[in-house]
């Protein structure tokens, strides 16, 4: 939904000529644009000092150069962008405006991995972070700070460029798998690279396990550290030793009814990019700038929340198989993080007397009306939302199949009669009309692993068949015991 690529630009000389690659991949989600610029070079020959400057000139500062373009291009012609060679098909959504974007350029440099593997003692391949390798110190051998297999700050007079390699993308795409992870751990980790607190991290994997591990004052994860201390060295024991430590072990277990939430969003964006999505009556035509808003919303959320929606929405499904209707609403206090939006699970049975009375259009188109006026309700109930997003559906097991409609709204201006209205289309339809049940949510992200201890008791020992200088010995440790 939100990653595109090879997008191209129409800068044609003459009005002819096909339109040229801005990069290798665009994401754009919210806020967020994240240009990927990828260089796959081989290792090239000379001394190791020689074939790295080679490497490095052509894989991480070409790749920086394409990258720089992209935003250049994407900030003064974010008109003039297209999903195909020929610039026919314009980009689908929209970019955030101009003083909301946040730019985090990504240059993956594919190549050396093997070489750095067998060349830097312990090394997974992982390119090692140094900061004070700036700019051409990368390519240059004569400069103080040069070092094969190490990336510090390509422009440390511009915006920051990441750098990864073929193994710190696989690690980081595999423990930060959601958009709002990944988007947090750049921006903290460009601001770590140039604060002046970090000597050095031996591999990105050794970087993200001390990062993962610590939570600043938000309660977010951030690479925290005693400001009065030197810079700090992050050797190669870090990645290995979060990985296996049972609370990590414990967290992924937890971590797995928090995917029900990626399902939920992949079933829509699905039908939304194959143009298969259904607009009922009495609601506007489909279209992509508009719809994905709902979506983009469930995708905001990062693993953590995911989990604490998905074992939401798990159980809402179970307790809609007892009864007609249920409806449940997971939201923050006014106060928490995550406040400004609210997300909802309605769900409705497809009864058999409904075969003879409109059928599934008219069920669905009815289903559809309640999750609209749960959905403005909940705004006018709860005004410190900005926005709700609520997923209707067929409770799971009813054997004819299931269909899910996304309902988005955001909260508005309402006069007194517009509130007036809302609450009567509520107890028109029956809907939060009573007092709902409160229950906080009171996960861990990394969950307390219960330890037991075993004690093992060793059989007693007989002097048959001992010698007698064994026997003085064993008789000279039970004294000493005694002492």
């Amino acid at each position: 939904m939100w990653s595109y690529p090879s997008p191209f630009r129409n800068q044609k000389q003459g009005g002819v000529g096909d339109g040229k690659e801005i990069c290798d991949l665009l994401v754009i989600c919210d806020r967020h644009i994240i240009i990927f610029s990828e260089k796959t070079i081989r290792w090239p020959g000379g001394t190791l000092e020689t074939a790295w400057c080679r490497w490095v000139s052509r894989a991480v500062r070409d790749a920086a150069k394409q990258a720089n373009g992209a935003v250049r291009w994407i900030t003064e012609h974010p008109d003039r962008i297209f999903l195909d060679r020929k610039c026919t098909a314009p980009f689908p959504i929209d970019l955030p405006p101009p003083e909301d974007r946040i730019f985090h350029r990504v240059v993956i440099a594919t190549g050396a991995a093997p070489l750095c593997e067998e060349h830097v003692p312990g090394s997974s391949g992982s390119l090692i972070i140094k900061p004070d390798i700036q700019a051409a110190d990368h390519w240059m051998q004569n400069n103080d700070t040069f070092q094969p297999f190490a990336i510090g700050d390509l422009e440390p007079s511009g915006s920051f460029v990441h750098v990864f390699d073929e193994v710190a993308l696989d690690i980081v795409m595999h423990e930060l798998d959601t958009i709002r992870d990944f988007t947090d751990y750049l921006e903290k980790r460009s601001s770590f690279i140039r604060s002046g607190r970090l000597r050095e991290a031996h591999g990105e994997e050794n970087l993200l396990a001390y990062y993962a591990t610590r939570i600043n004052e938000d309660g977010d994860h951030d690479f925290k550290t005693d400001q009065k201390e030197e810079p700090i060295l992050i050797d190669r024991s870090h990645y290995k030793r979060f990985s296996n430590h049972p609370q990590v072990v414990a967290k992924r277990k937890a971590d797995r009814v928090s995917y029900l939430w990626d399902e939920l969003i992949n079933a829509f964006t699905v039908h939304m990019l194959d143009g298969t999505s259904i607009t009922l009556d009495g609601h506007p035509e489909f279209e992509l700038r508009k719809n994905e808003l709902g979506v983009r919303y469930m995708a905001l959320t990062n693993r953590f929340h995911r989990r604490s929606l998905g074992e939401a929405a798990a159980d809402a499904f179970e307790k809609g198989k007892e009864t007609d209707r249920f409806f449940r609403m997971m939201v923050g206090p006014p106060n928490a993080r995550e406040s400004e939006t609210a997300f909802f699970i309605f769900t409705f049975k497809y009864l058999d007397w409904m075969e003879n009375d409109g059928g599934y259009e008219k069920y669905r188109q009815i289903r559809s009306n309640f999750a609209h006026v749960y959905a403005k309700g909940i705004l006018e109930k709860f005004p410190h939302l900005k926005r709700v997003i609520g997923i209707s559906r067929e409770p799971p097991g009813q054997g004819r199949g299931i269909s899910e409609d996304l309902i988005y709204a955001e909260q508005a201006d309402w006069s007194d009669e517009d509130r007036e209205a809302i609450r009567k289309d509520c107890e028109d339809f029956g809907v939060l009309q009573n007092r709902m049940q409160q229950k906080p949510w009171k996960g861990r992200e990394f969950p307390d692993v219960e330890t037991v201890r075993f004690e093992f008791t060793p059989p007693k020992t007989h002097a048959k068949g001992q010698n007698r200088k064994q026997r003085r010995a064993i008789a000279a440790k039970a004294r000493k015991r005694k002492k």
